[in-house]
């Protein structure tokens, strides 16, 4: 059987931040750019979690089908 991978969803939101572009901003577009890094914290977050409940449902193998685990998951993901 395969192992699980568990993301943690907190950690993963936080790494994904880092990647997001933040050029410097004068004051009066802060709070746009609050909005947008808070949207991108739980848009990561949620899809982590999501990840961990799908793979959860996916580990139970079908056998009729010749799909990895892995891959079922990122398709179920793409439809988000």
């Amino acid at each position: 059987m395969e192992k699980q991978v568990k993301i943690d969803p907190e950690k993963f939101a936080y790494h994904f931040m880092d990647t997001v572009n933040r050029p410097t901003m004068k004051t009066e577009d802060m709070e746009d750019a609050a909005k947008e890094a808070l949207a991108a914290y739980l848009t990561a977050y949620y899809i982590a979690q999501r990840f961990n409940n799908l793979e959860n449902d996916f580990f139970i193998e079908n056998h009729e089908k010749h799909v990895s685990t892995y891959q079922k998951i990122l398709s179920e993901l793409n439809q988000y």
